[in-house]
């Protein structure tokens, strides 16, 4: 079902740098988390090196130990439940990723227990798109802070998400009725 605009959820933009600490910010630049209602959150993550020995990622031992900007990318995307990421050959598809359990138990790390989806996009697309989310992210700066989608509706990046990301079939049943879209 086509979501609508009388469903005018809020929405949040949180540059990831600022979610981390600070030796280790520079690494996370160009990750945006877009939060939608408070609870549904989608991750755009600058181009991953799609390496076919190890896709999906898998989580380390340690999470802290980020240490470049490829294992930021990879372990953020590794725990999104939506992901937007620029890719030439895959633009325009959808792939689903086991998302790994982060339970206290290593033995555990990385067993699934639910499947995120990864929305593959053009990069001058995606270049588009982290354009318009660091000007609505300097709005959201606090905690706090939304916007409605009825005033970012002509946004490329808002567009994308009532369009192919909440009309997605494998958007969750939970999802859609936080966002009362189906």
């Amino acid at each position: 079902m086509k979501p609508s605009l009388e469903t005018d959820f809020t929405v949040a933009v949180r540059h990831q740098i600022w979610e981390e600490l600070p030796e280790v910010a520079d690494l996370y630049q160009g990750i945006y988390s877009v939060t939608l209602n408070f609870l549904v959150s989608i991750t755009f993550i600058p181009e991953v090196e799609k390496n076919l020995d190890n896709w999906p990622p898998l989580l380390p031992e340690n999470l802290d130990c980020v240490s470049t900007k490829l294992e930021a990318r990879l372990f953020t995307l590794a725990l999104s439940d939506y992901t937007v990421t620029p890719n030439s050959l895959l633009a325009g598809e959808q792939e689903l990723i086991p998302i790994p359990s982060y339970s206290q138990d290593i033995e555990d790390l990385n067993t699934t227990s639910r499947m995120g989806i990864i929305f593959y996009v053009k990069p001058e697309e995606f270049e588009t798109f982290s354009q318009e989310l660091s000007e609505v992210s300097e709005k959201t700066m606090g905690v706090h802070d939304y916007v409605r989608i009825s005033e970012i509706q002509t946004l490329k990046f808002a567009q994308f998400i009532l369009s192919k990301i909440i009309c997605s079939p494998n958007l969750s049943g939970e999802d859609s009725l936080i966002l009362k879209c189906r």
